[in-house]
């Protein structure tokens, strides 16, 4: 006991800067921000509530543990349970096909999102025989659009306390369970990440101290405490806070995660656990026995077009939001069980919040919630109002949803910040599975999840988050068991404790330096690498051709600003990546962090690709045209309505709008549609602009408000040369107030606000 309290003073007393004026105090891979008089330095001196709370942990856990990893976790097995092994190395989607013709399987998995492929791996650690099926790509639907975090309910918490329910209490403690079950299942693809929550008025401080102390009360023992800041301090982490509407702040802790290589890593495993897994797979109809119950499905290889009949005792419903879908295969008069909720997330540069902590304010003085957060070096923004009855099939974000984010960010920092919408790089949307409010489920008011037997005997799930996904998954095979008469290897589940996903095991925080040190990577590089890979990280090395540079020696870059390297493009194939798409989207994760440069990429990627699949030059050209539709209409590079946005008219005579049209496609050589700024400078410098006034041009580009960094379309750039060549810059700067006021003064375009205890309690 001693030894190990000693260890734990021993290592929170390494600092590492994060601001000026605070440091991130360090034990193992946990941090506490904490002011810069607190500095290691110091704290001998002036910590002794930190250490006062290290002893009492140690002594309430006693001599057995002290929690390790993300979020606190035992990182041992315990000795009751049997710990499963890996039964196999991961097999190839061929030999999976090949499975399904000849193997009767105790469970059939409709969905290869979050809830499904934990299904998928909770059944096999059981020693059950599994299939698991998905139209498309694993997690391509919600599962990787989610917000990136690991939420622990603290919205679901409010409303708890406001109506003092025990429900909704039992399910933040469980949130906050799950999320260290999670930090324990993948450690190499789950952190911690310091969330600061403004506060405005003075009253606000207790009420949020209360809250935020039941909250950590609730979590497991050694999950980090929260702490207040003045509104100095706050301005020193944050910078870009309104000073004026900010009183003070506290510091709390969720976790984080990339949700599509998560759910991924969770297929992955289940099927070295010896499921059978296979994407690209829809289905087309189920299969019924005799009495014309459920006994499998028949699904079509959207690859190859070949159809396979899947058979099993237990079919599992778990296709999210397209799940009613599958209930009318069942019972055509089955009655609705999934409503939809949507959502929409912009990625702007990172100077938009800072790398160490992210911000949530519940209750903005506009009157909305916004959350900034940090993932891979760029900045995720979103708010909780979620619009409702959107079409079944729409999955492609509009220019309405970025520009109310833009619109929330503009109200929310420091006015003297230029809020640009040249500086979304990417955005998508996703809808939210939830379970229907009617007589017969009235429960569902206050529950975010239904697992249904249908009449046919076909098990659905609705709802859950990611940090639900593992006890749903749980509760599922559970049922399934419990009504397909099943026999299990082992009755319990055994992923909440016992079981790492693939890659997780020998994986530690410092494993990249090895990666560094051996085989000669760029540190950004050899860090990707192990928390995506985890130990696998060195498999990826392994494959790495010769840079052909002194430095780095191995490791082909993809692009210069990101650390995807030409060996992952191969490892994506062997992870059961089939299309250009299910690269660059969800193996890469470009896609979601910048949709330019996943375009100028596509060519590489694909060259890439079809030496390890075999590609004809047509099915590669086929590829990349696919893919761009899918960057544009999904991904934001073309938003709905912003190729129709020709708010502001254009105040040129016919003649004119010629002369300057055919200018703009004399510059554009390569045909992209766009031309430099830098271009147009010169275009300016011949047409008599002796020196170009940089000044104006930002104001009236900030007035344009053009639509990517460092370049305009034919739009942007004539209105560019109308108010700079032609002198109309008043007249664009009132025609942008007045559009501003119409939107603002247009009630239709203020989004429908989602109940509070319908939303999942998280940011």
């Amino acid at each position: 006991m001693f030894f190990f309290t000693c260890m734990y003073i021993k290592h929170i007393s390494k600092s590492k800067q994060i601001r000026p004026n605070f440091f991130l105090v360090q034990s193992d891979v946990r941090y506490f921000v904490c002011p810069r008089r607190y500095s290691s330095n110091s704290l001998c001196k002036h910590g002794g509530n930190i250490m006062a709370k290290v002893l009492q942990m140690a002594v309430m856990l006693g001599s057995s543990k002290l929690g390790h990893g993300a979020f606190g976790f035992d990182e041992r097995q315990t000795d009751s349970t049997p710990v499963p092994q890996m039964k196999r190395e991961l097999p190839t989607r061929k030999m999976c096909l090949e499975a399904f013709k000849r193997t009767h399987y105790d469970i059939l998995i409709i969905g290869g999102g979050a809830v499904g492929s934990g299904c998928a791996l909770d059944a096999a650690t059981r020693g059950l025989k599994t299939a698991l099926v998905e139209a498309n790509d694993f997690g391509s639907g919600t599962s990787s659009k989610s917000s990136k975090l690991l939420h622990g309910g603290l919205r679901d918490l409010e409303q708890a306390i406001s109506r003092l329910d025990v429900a909704a209490f039992r399910r933040v403690r469980s949130s906050l369970q799950e999320r260290s079950h999670i930090g324990n299942l993948a450690p190499h693809l789950s952190q911690p990440v310091p969330i600061l929550l403004p506060v405005h008025h003075w009253w606000e401080a207790p009420l949020y101290y209360i809250k935020l102390k039941i909250y950590h009360l609730m979590a497991p023992k050694t999950t980090r405490s929260f702490q207040y800041l003045s509104a100095n301090e706050a301005l020193e982490l944050f910078p870009m806070l309104r000073r004026q509407e900010l009183f003070g702040a506290f510091v709390f802790y969720e976790g984080q995660h990339d949700d599509a290589r998560m759910c991924l890593s969770v297929a992955l495993t289940a099927a070295r656990y010896g499921a059978d897994i296979c994407n690209h797979m829809k289905v087309s109809r189920l299969i019924k026995n005799k009495e014309g119950n459920v006994a499998g499905a028949e699904a079509v290889d959207q690859l190859t077009g070949k159809k396979y009949s899947i058979r099993a005792k237990v079919v599992v419903n778990a296709t999210g939001h397209m799940s009613d879908s599958l209930r009318q295969m069942e019972d055509s008069e089955a009655k609705p069980l999934c409503t939809r909720s949507w959502s929409s997330i912009i990625v702007l540069p990172r100077y938009y919040c800072p790398e160490e902590v992210g911000v949530f304010d519940p209750h903005t003085p506009s009157g909305r919630s916004i959350f900034f957060l940090p993932w891979q070096g760029h900045t995720l923004v979103g708010s909780s109002d979620e619009p409702l009855n959107l079409p079944e099939q729409d999955t492609q974000p509009t220019e309405t949803d970025v520009q109310s984010l833009l619109d929330c960010v503009k109200h929310f920092v420091t006015p003297n910040f230029d809020v640009r919408r040249c500086d979304v790089l990417a955005v998508w949307g996703g809808y939210k599975p939830l379970p229907v409010q009617s007589d017969s489920l009235h429960h569902t008011l206050f529950k975010n999840h239904v697992i249904q037997l249908g009449p046919r005997n076909m098990l659905s799930i609705v709802g859950g988050t990611w940090s639900s996904f593992r006890v749903l998954a749980e509760k599922t095979v559970n049922a399934a068991i419990r009504y397909g008469d099943l026999s299990p290897l082992r009755r319990e589940s055994v992923t909440a404790e016992s079981c790492k996903l693939d890659g997780a095991s020998g994986w530690g925080p410092k494993m990249f330096i090895r990666l560094v040190q051996d085989f000669g990577m760029e540190r950004d590089v050899a860090e990707h690498l192990s928390n995506t890979y985890g130990s696998n990280a060195f498999k990826v090395a392994v494959s790495a051709d010769s840079s052909g540079k002194a430095w780095p020696i191995v490791g082909k870059r993809l692009h210069s600003e990101f650390p995807y390297i030409e060996a992952e493009v191969k490892q994506g194939v062997r992870d059961f990546a089939c299309t250009l798409e299910d690269m660059v989207a969800r193996r890469l994760r470009v896609a979601f962090l910048n949709v330019q440069v996943a375009e100028e990429i596509l060519p590489q990627v694909a060259n890439i690709m079809a030496k390890e699949l075999s590609w004809s030059r047509d099915q590669i050209k086929k590829q990349i045209r696919k893919t761009r539709t899918f960057l544009n209409s999904q991904m934001g590079q073309l938003t709905k309505e912003s190729a129709s946005q020709l708010n502001i008219p254009i105040k040129m005579s016919v003649s004119q709008v010629r002369k300057f049209a055919g200018q703009f496609r004399q510059m554009d050589k390569n045909k992209t549609g766009y031309v430099s700024i830098a271009d147009c400078c010169r275009a300016m410098k011949t047409m008599g602009v002796k020196e170009v006034p940089v000044d104006l041009m930002h104001n009236v580009l900030r007035d344009i408000d053009v639509h990517a960094q460092g370049k305009v379309n034919l739009y942007e750039f004539l209105l560019l040369m109308s108010a700079i060549v032609q002198g109309n810059t008043e007249y664009l700067r009132y025609a942008r107030l007045y559009l501003d006021h119409k939107k603002h003064m247009k009630g239709s375009n203020f989004p429908i606000v989602m109940q509070m205890e319908r939303a999942g309690g998280g940011l």
